[in-house]
């Protein structure tokens, strides 16, 4: 019995001499928001901003710009300059420069650090600055001061409302991993805040181009059409401007491989309402002047749709429409006849999107 008491306060003592002895008060940490990664002439410079939320307010913030070789130096000299420890784990997003997203090594080398960092949270956002991610960072924002936490919010929302496709570390490793390409959303200045509007197209690790804000939409839509977000059709008929809100979107696909030559059909109705018209104009209740309304509408649409695919195709090699997960699930014998050179199928295939479009109602009210 005597032995059994000396081994639970051995045990006990243990614990209470060595629990807590590499812990860091809360007050002694500096915890990074958001990192800007931008390329120098000899390797790479990171812009970190860190709220100070030690000191009672979370609307104020302090960034710190320092050129290093990689992550792991950048932690390491930030460590040494100052009396706090330095902490990733409420990182909301990384930013990173036009420049470096060009330079595939770069943008692997990073990966392949957040990937191995055993605190940074892998649901990190990842974004790329129309320029300097340098700039980003350290922009003024008025109405919400830290970018890092602006960023985060904007991304969520344009992520639940279908406006963007992929905005985490976790979902553009994946992409990238399994298909090669990924749309990645661009973060730019807009006078005293910041916008994200249109998107990166990333291949092979390496960015490629931008996305318009209506291609980055027709993709969006192609991908997933009961969810996706289509703002208002803007169109002109016999000097008129009327605008269209769509209420809901039908699709159905058809995807056909037949040796190397591969066809893709989108098969879309779009339904509409008129959302903004002039008051005591009588034209909407001729039929004639509403089949001009459908064909303008479906002109404009398709106009964009084509445009987009031909980019894809043509100058950027990219399906972003994930027609190679779809001949990988219903079509794999055909499939690995022409999985190692896909680039030029796809490139060579013809896709064509087939629009209609109803006009449910006159106006929401009428």
């Amino acid at each position: 019995m005597k032995q059994i008491k000396l081994l639970i306060i051995i045990l006990l003592t243990s614990l209470v001499v060595t629990g807590c002895w590499d812990s860091v008060e809360i007050n002694k940490r500096e915890y990074l928001f958001a990192v800007g990664v931008d390329k120098n002439p000899k390797n790479l410079t990171f812009t970190s901003e860190i709220p100070k939320i030690n000191e009672g307010s979370e609307e104020q913030r302090l960034v710190y710009t320092k050129d290093c070789t990689n992550f792991a130096d950048f932690y390491s000299t930030s460590y040494l300059h100052s009396e706090k420890a330095i902490s990733d784990r409420l990182m909301q997003v990384i930013v990173i420069g036009e420049e470096a997203a060009r330079d595939p090594e770069t943008i692997k080398k990073l990966f392949d650090e957040i990937q191995r960092s055993p605190q940074m949270n892998r649901r990190v956002k990842i974004c790329i600055a129309k320029g300097k991610a340098q700039d980003i960072i350290n922009t003024e924002i008025p109405s919400n001061p830290v970018v890092g936490r602006f960023l985060s919010e904007m991304l969520i929302k344009l992520k639940r409302e279908s406006y963007q496709d992929i905005y985490t570390f976790d979902e553009a490793i994946l992409h990238l991993g399994q298909t090669g390409n990924a749309m990645v959303p661009v973060v730019e200045i807009n006078e005293k805040s910041l916008k994200v509007e249109r998107a990166a197209i990333v291949k092979e690790y390496e960015l490629k181009g931008f996305l318009e804000p209506m291609e980055v939409e027709t993709i969006m839509l192609l991908l997933n059409p009961e969810r996706a977000n289509i703002r208002n059709i803007n169109i002109e008929v016999d000097g008129t401007t009327v605008a269209l809100g769509a209420v809901d979107v039908s699709m159905t696909k058809d995807i056909n491989l037949n040796g190397d030559k591969l066809s893709v059909d989108y098969y879309i109705t779009l339904y509409c309402y008129i959302d903004s018209f002039i008051i005591g104009n009588n034209s909407l209740e001729d039929k004639g002047f509403m089949n001009k309304i459908k064909e303008e509408a479906v002109k404009n649409i398709t106009d964009v749709a084509s445009n987009t695919i031909d980019k894809l195709q043509h100058t950027y090699r990219s399906d972003l429409l994930r027609i190679k997960d779809n001949l990988y699930k219903f079509h794999k014998s055909d499939f690995d006849k022409i999985e190692d050179k896909y680039d030029e199928v796809f490139e060579a295939a013809d896709i064509n999107v087939h629009l209609d479009m109803e006009i449910r109602s006159t106006g929401l009210v009428k």
